[in-house]
């Protein structure tokens, strides 16, 4: 029997078992859901998003409820009254699955400083309880985003889109839409253009979503993004990655200018073949990709001067690698930064959380997610160690982009 069928069979029949025992409220439906909002008046978008998480939040230990609203709430973060150059700028930035606009927080503070608006948007399903995402729904996400990014487009002269893992991929569907407006550019955060050993799984989804609702109910231990993992979380993922290769395969590659940002080590993402796809796919002479990795082995690929490499072993910082996680994190960052709340032991790799909590300091060294044997006892790293000259980076190439039809 295939190992993948097996492992849904397995699933199912555990979850048959387990059907009537008492379920959390983490792991039940809202009795309302999430869409676009209000889209041309930001601002009523945000009361209407807040209200909406106020009512169907289901908080979890060790935060104050509140706090967790405030993180989940979709944000926009406006240049300060110094910033009167000329033309406009902004980008719509768009979280990954299970994930929150929190992620960009980071970011969205120095871009703004950079005279960049940064706006936000919180996806169906997200930001409230992982059981939402039962009944999320990817043409949902795909209207928010276009919404959401149509109405940026109308405040600011040059327009951008981007988004980090799944809002990686959603941001693309935009770009390479034949639609007006289009973005200047595309900032693409360890996209999920191809993901990595899933391609013989993500078929089952759907026939799984006809017995159960979860492939996983996780302790719930991050007030911003979800552990447990939905089947119809599979379902959809699937319909963004089959459309968007649907897209790949136009015959001509797009010239819309892209900054691409990945790490090696990612669990979850297929470097191979982003680099690819940023080689044949992507033909703006101004693209740019910044590539996390073990400097102290040698680079498969010809060199190219639009491909920068950074270092990803950190032994002064007990860092083997970076994660897929720790992209978009600075390392203060309130929740994700050194020495926070969930910067130690969110998600051990091949120990339990007791005993990784019980490592003294220099013992736990972070990696990515792994469920292969480490030379040390690793967690997954929450934070990049470079996020400054990355964060410098996007705003260059953000800056870059002029008005078409009217060079700076």
């Amino acid at each position: 029997m295939p190992k993948a069928l097996f492992t849904f069979l397995f699933v199912v029949a555990v979850s048959l078992l387990s059907a009537c025992s008492a379920t959390s409220p983490l792991y039940q439906t809202s009795d309302s859901r999430l869409t676009s909002g209000n889209v041309s008046d930001f601002p009523a978008y945000l009361a209407a998003t807040r209200r909406y998480l106020e009512d169907n939040l289901v908080a979890v230990s060790g935060f104050p409820r509140q706090d967790q609203v405030d993180w989940n709430m979709p944000f926009r973060s406006v240049p300060p009254e110094t910033c009167t150059d000329a033309p406009t700028r902004g980008i719509l930035l768009i979280h990954g699955l299970s994930d929150s606009p929190f992620v960009f927080r980071d970011f969205a503070r120095v871009l703004a400083k950079d005279c960049v608006e940064v706006r936000t948007v919180l996806l169906q399903g997200h930001g409230t309880r992982p059981g939402d995402m039962i009944r999320a729904d990817a043409d949902i996400w795909r209207e928010q985003v276009r919404l959401h990014f149509n109405a940026l487009a109308d405040d600011v002269d040059i327009a951008l889109i981007g988004g980090f893992s799944l809002g990686g991929s959603l941001a693309t569907e935009i770009a390479l839409a034949d639609q007006q407006p289009q973005p200047a550019g595309l900032v693409a955060i360890a996209p999920a253009w191809k993901l990595n050993g899933l391609d013989n799984y993500l078929w089952l989804a759907s026939t799984a979503n006809l017995f159960l609702d979860f492939v996983e109910k996780e302790p719930e231990l991050n007030p911003v993004k979800y552990e447990s993992l939905t089947i119809n979380a599979a379902v959809q993922l699937t319909d963004v990655l089959e459309s968007l290769q649907t897209q790949f395969s136009a015959p001509e590659p797009s010239d819309v200018p892209l900054f691409l940002l990945a790490t090696e080590a990612d669990s979850v993402i297929n470097l191979p073949y982003l680099i690819d796809s940023f080689n044949t796919r992507f033909s703006h002479q101004d693209n740019r990709m910044l590539v996390f990795r073990d400097q102290r082995r040698s680079w498969p690929y010809p060199p190219d001067k639009r491909i920068n490499l950074f270092d990803s072993y950190r032994p002064d910082l007990n860092i083997l690698e970076l994660s897929h996680q720790s992209l978009p994190a600075s390392p203060d960052n309130l929740l994700y930064g050194v020495g926070m709340p969930l910067q130690r032991c969110l998600e051990p790799n091949r120990m339990s959380l007791e005993e990784c909590r019980a490592l003294a300091p220099d013992e736990l060294w972070f990696s990515a997610w792994s469920d292969q044997e480490q030379p040390v006892s690793t967690s997954r790293l929450t934070y990049n160690p470079e996020f400054d000259a990355v964060a410098s980076a996007l705003s260059d190439f953000i800056r870059a982009r002029a008005v078409k039809n009217h060079p700076e």
